[in-house]
């Protein structure tokens, strides 16, 4: 079959990879609302409370060859975030918010060989 511009080569598409690909959660509207506050005058940073803003070392350099995850954890649970500024605002917020303990999704996290032990 002939395309269009006259040519014999067949038009080639783009391969499909026969791996899943990987959906990732990124807490768009808590960034929102963590960065309402901010402007109006509320210092996440401040507030006490068990979550704090802090990194999980990667084995091997991962994405943007970052040799650390930002997280932030109250001791219990971590949540990986995208920057360090997410962080500090994440952990201000959910101390700002009174949360002592969430119940992630299981499992949810950097395959153990890509961390270093703690």
């Amino acid at each position: 079959m002939a395309n269009p511009s006259g040519s014999s080569r067949s038009r080639s598409r783009p391969r499909r990879s026969s791996r899943p690909r990987t959906r990732r959660y990124e807490p768009t509207p808590v960034y929102v609302l963590a960065e309402h506050l901010k402007r109006q005058g509320h210092d996440l940073r401040s507030y006490e409370g068990p979550w704090r803003p802090g990194r999980r070392p990667l084995r091997r350099p991962g994405r943007n060859a970052e040799r650390a995850i930002p997280i932030v954890t109250n001791g219990i649970v971590e949540i990986a975030v995208d920057t360090a500024e997410h962080a500090a605002d994440l952990s201000g917020f959910l101390n700002a918010a009174g949360l002592e303990h969430l119940d992630p999704v299981p499992n949810l996290r950097a395959p153990d060989q890509d961390l270093l032990p703690p």
